[in-house]
């Protein structure tokens, strides 16, 4: 059945301590009938257009539910003062329950939602309000700050930390503190006009120190964003991020992803997390689905290559948007009705180089593993060769720019899988590549990279590429990562952070042993295709630049080029581990 819509704007609700916040509500014009209500809280402006792909909450409410879309504290239409996850908890779990008073309201409420979108529900759900009975976070933040979020193997996330908050906060944050002062106002506008054309085009990024560009920004990315540039891993603010998702909760999940997202490990933990929990708690057993998407980009489509239609969040597989599938889910957990959601997969996942979508009933766990070994010739061998090494110079005042990846970048920087043509071009990338295959080969599952590498510097970065290479000689980033030179005890063995491991500096030309996670990925290599790794010192802007001198780039200055050295063969192993499908 469909219903028409009604739409209540500045709908009120009041949280524990006398702060109002505000919300636009979409509900069912049947006033003799009761309807489960799905939250989403944003800071981002609860009336911005919503991708209707993604959830259109007209046609959510036509489908027999009340939407409630809030303004987070301090955000556009609610009161108080934004701090970025400190209030989500408290203000969520009442939200939740002042939603379930509402007078059409059946009681029952599930959250939804990306993003930030995503945190405000795993920070309500850990309160445990008696309302909330489902949720459903997509291209979801918290629970890995150290592994990608914040920190990526002791590098800063400094592009999408600076993106996100110039791009989705600080101007409404702009306008605010300065509502009673329009000429005040008028001229931080100006500012933050022209700090807008730096990110666009990255000239922003290239200011050294970064601290320098601190009179430049406003008072959110001050306080807010660029202290974290000059911290590391395992600090307080990494500590609350993990908060929001760290542990599961006994509610259904529906979790939607992304491979070239920048939070795709945290979706995955997420998953496997809820999985583990509804061994033990019937009837909340998690969906997962997975896309070729980023962060902000759910179409297939990017510039050097288009998957198709049936791979956007509009069409996922011939199955319906994903708004419609939000629906079919949440009808299932909600009004037990699952009629519609049985005929999707559980776990639904694109497999790239396939092209296509492929159903499970769980996440499936990797049939076998597989290494690549680094050679000096520039092969990658199934064993490993001759000893032997290649080397290179890291400038750091000329970085390898950024060219795809699972990045939250704007302007210059799209994420995505990109062409590496002129990245390889350069002289301080080091390129190894297998034969072309004979057979189809599925890599699926955790890709790790172990280096043993030395420096002329105290202190260097690694980075490590996979690309997949066509027949016909493209070469497209599937894969990436990094680690920091000096946090390489942290980051031992799984390349995933551990406590405990303080950073240290390096003894110029002594050997060290690396491990570099790129994360997780599906993607099958057809006959003719071969596998490519790239090794260099940089990803610029995605990840702060490596001085080479021990300082970090928010404190510093002054650089010193780092003469680098891949140790290769049966005495340092170099390789590449993949799991196979």
């Amino acid at each position: 059945m469909r219903y028409p819509v009604v739409v209540d704007g500045d709908v009120e609700a009041t949280m524990t301590d006398g702060t109002i916040l505000r919300s636009t509500v979409y509900r069912p014009d049947a006033p003799d009938e009761t309807f489960p209500v799905l939250l989403t809280r944003t800071p981002y402006g609860r009336d911005l257009a919503v991708n209707s792909a993604y959830f259109n909450p007209l046609t959510v409410a036509a489908a027999g539910y009340g939407v409630v879309m809030q303004d987070c504290r301090g955000r556009f239409g609610s009161d108080g003062r934004f701090e970025p996850s400190v209030n989500e908890a408290s203000d969520g779990a009442t939200t939740v329950e002042w939603a379930a008073r509402l007078p059409w309201s059946n009681g029952r409420v599930g959250m939804w939602g990306r993003s930030y979108f995503a945190e405000t529900q795993w920070r309500a759900a850990r309160q445990s309000p008696a309302a909330l009975k489902a949720l459903a976070p997509g291209v979801s933040a918290g629970g890995n700050a150290n592994n990608g979020a914040l920190y990526r193997g002791g590098a800063h996330e400094l592009g999408s930390r600076l993106a996100w908050g110039h791009a989705s906060i600080s101007l409404n944050e702009l306008m605010r503190e300065h509502a009673d002062d329009p000429e005040r106002r008028a001229k931080e506008l100006q500012e933050w006009l022209a700090l807008d054309t730096g990110f666009a085009d990255g000239s922003c990024y290239g200011v050294l120190p970064l601290r320098d560009l601190e009179p430049r920004l406003g008072t959110f990315l001050r306080n807010e964003v660029t202290p974290s540039a000059g911290e590391g891993p395992g600090s307080d603010f990494c500590r609350l991020w993990d908060a929001a998702s760290d542990a599961a909760v006994p509610l259904p999940t529906l979790h939607i992803g992304g491979w070239f997202d920048i939070f795709a490990p945290n979706t995955l933990d997420q998953y496997r997390r809820q999985a583990v929990l509804s061994k033990t708690f019937p009837g909340i057993e998690p969906r997962l689905i997975l896309g070729p998407w980023t962060h902000t980009n759910l179409t297939g489509g990017y510039p050097d290559i288009h998957f198709g239609a049936a791979a956007s969040s509009g069409i996922v597989d011939g199955r319906g948007d994903l708004s419609s599938l939000h629906t079919a889910w949440f009808d299932a957990v909600l009004k037990e009705d699952g009629a519609a959601i049985a005929a999707v997969p559980k776990v639904l996942l694109y497999f790239l180089g396939e092209n296509r979508w492929r159903g499970f009933d769980e996440l499936p766990v990797p049939a076998g593993q597989r290494s690549w070994f680094l050679s000096a010739e520039g092969d990658l061998l199934d064993q490993a060769g001759a000893d032997g090494n290649v080397e290179y110079a890291y400038d750091p005042l000329d970085p390898v720019p950024t060219t795809g990846g699972a990045t939250m970048l704007a302007g210059a920087f799209p994420a995505g899988p990109a062409r590496q043509d002129a990245v390889e071009a350069r002289t301080d990338v080091a390129v190894f590549t297998t034969e072309p295959f004979t057979e189809t080969t599925t890599i699926f599952g955790a890709v790790t990279a172990t280096l043993f590498a030395s420096s002329s510097a105290v202190d260097t970065d690694w980075v490590v590429r996979l690309c997949r290479v066509s027949a016909d000689g493209v070469s497209l980033g599937i894969a990436d990562g990094i680690v920091r030179a000096s946090w390489r005890d942290a980051y031992a063995g799984t390349g995933l952070f551990e406590e405990g491991h303080p950073p240290s500096p390096i003894e110029p030309g002594q050997v060290y042993e690396y491990t570099i996670s790129l994360w997780e990925t599906a993607l099958t290599l057809a006959p003719g295709e071969r596998l490519r790794v790239q090794v260099t010192s940089s990803c610029h802007p995605r990840w702060d630049r490596n001085l080479n001198t021990g300082k970090l780039a928010y404190e510093s200055g002054i650089a010193v080029t780092a003469n680098q050295r891949i140790h290769l063969g049966t005495s340092h192993p170099s390789r590449l581990t993949v799991g196979l499908l």
